[in-house]
């Protein structure tokens, strides 16, 4: 291990903290774990180092700031703490302001503050991580890499709804996209795959998980996605519900005699796949019941195929050619049912899947790769993503950058 080339990850949550301390050089990860339940009698905080599982209770009491300074007390027990040179924050929203992750400095905090009605779920929790740090150890160079950032490409004929201007120009309300540290590391896997440089990839890369979009990639650079003034819209996903007819919201507030909140819990919480299965949310589970003759199950299964197909193919007229077809994260890795039916649905595009390659291919079992057919007109991967080492490299590319200024003055 290089001594300062550690790269401290955190993803803070309202009530828990995510972390991951990588190596910068060698991209292994040192250390990884998880607080939470922060603030309830239950709150602890869990970390891997070296093959083993270290589980520690912390106060009821316990906010971001304790959960990381039982985090800093470990990485001093074990000679860690010297050996990290800067800290990265995923940030859900940049919102128009920040194009790319950056150093985190007063202006920068000002900024993700502003995008808080933007994303009031995310954005003050990422904060609460960010300030934590501050708190604990103020050398430390932070970064914040923010979600919509890849997205921040995307001409005004992809990003502008079709609503009164001032909405827009007063009130931020726009397609931002998300998911973009993923689609940012796909696209440099990618181009090594295909011999490439990442500005010369062109792509349809399928960001699957309970939470789930779509994103078209041109010369590298985004110029469509699924989701978009929210994370709840475009594809159908665990619990949300996608796109729907907006008229729906009045509708049922009326009739079930709801708030807009209740009806935004109900269409975050409750919809998506739990909503029309009634009972689950998780892909697994979906396949399971419908093997065992769920109608509801199987109904779900459906419309997300059919959704993610609909929205690969109309992304197909957005680029000048394809180079691949792309599934990734928790599903796109793993569920080589889901894949084969999303394809299926796309044979009229010329795609065509190899059942014995993508039944092989499994994430979690270390396999990725090519899934298409030989008589596909495309080729198809189902390949890992790694959001935290994208973060970690964003990261250490900032701090270098930093340095070099620094150098030179």
């Amino acid at each position: 291990m290089f001594m300062e080339n550690n790269i401290l990850i955190i993803n803070s949550g309202s009530s828990s903290v995510k972390f991951q301390l990588i190596n910068a050089e060698d991209e292994k990860v040192v250390l990884k774990g998880l607080a939470e339940q922060l603030g309830l009698d239950e709150a602890h905080i869990t970390i891997k180092h070296q093959n083993a599982e270290h589980d520690t209770k912390l106060d009821s009491t316990s906010d971001h700031t304790a959960a990381l300074n039982a985090l800093f007390e470990f990485l001093d027990d074990n000679s860690l703490t010297p050996t990290i040179s800067a800290v990265g924050h995923r940030v859900v929203h940049g919102g128009e302001t920040f194009r790319d992750s950056v150093l985190v400095d007063d202006e920068v905090i000002a900024g993700i503050e502003a995008a808080i009605p933007l994303a009031p779920m995310h954005n003050p929790a990422n904060l609460l991580g960010i300030r934590a740090i501050s708190d604990i150890n103020p050398q430390l160079p932070q970064v914040a890499v923010f979600d919509t950032a890849f997205h921040s490409t995307m001409p005004p004929e992809a990003y502008r709804y079709s609503v009164p201007k001032h909405w827009y120009e007063k009130h931020g309300v726009r397609r931002y996209g998300f998911h973009g540290t993923s689609y940012k590391f796909i696209v440099a896997k990618l181009a090594k795959i295909l011999g490439k440089k990442p500005e010369e990839v062109n792509t349809i890369v399928a960001h699957l998980g309970n939470g789930a979009s779509i994103t078209a990639i041109k010369n590298g650079q985004s110029v469509s996605t699924t989701m978009g003034f929210s994370p709840i819209s475009g594809l159908p996903m665990g619990t949300r519900s996608g796109n729907i007819d907006p008229s729906i919201i009045p509708f049922i507030m009326e009739r079930e005699n709801l708030t807009p909140a209740e009806v935004m819990h109900e269409l975050n919480r409750n919809s998506g796949h739990r909503g029309v299965s009634v009972k689950y949310e998780d892909n697994r589970d979906l396949t399971r019941a419908a093997e065992e003759g769920d109608a509801n199950a199987q109904l779900a299964l459906d419309i997300f195929a059919r959704k993610c197909a609909k929205y690969i193919a109309g992304f197909m007229t957005m680029l000048p050619r394809l180079d691949a077809l792309v599934f990734t994260a928790g599903l796109g890795e793993n569920g080589a049912e889901t894949r084969a039916m999303i394809v299926e649905r796309l044979g009229i595009m010329g795609f065509k899947i190899n059942d014995e390659l993508n039944a092989a291919t499994v994430g979690y079992k270390g396999s990725e790769g090519l899934i298409s057919d030989r008589a596909s007109h495309y080729a198809i991967y189902a390949l890992g993503t790694n959001e935290e080492l994208m973060i970690a490299k964003d990261t250490a590319k900032i701090l270098n950058e930093k340095k070099k200024k620094s150098a030179k003055k």
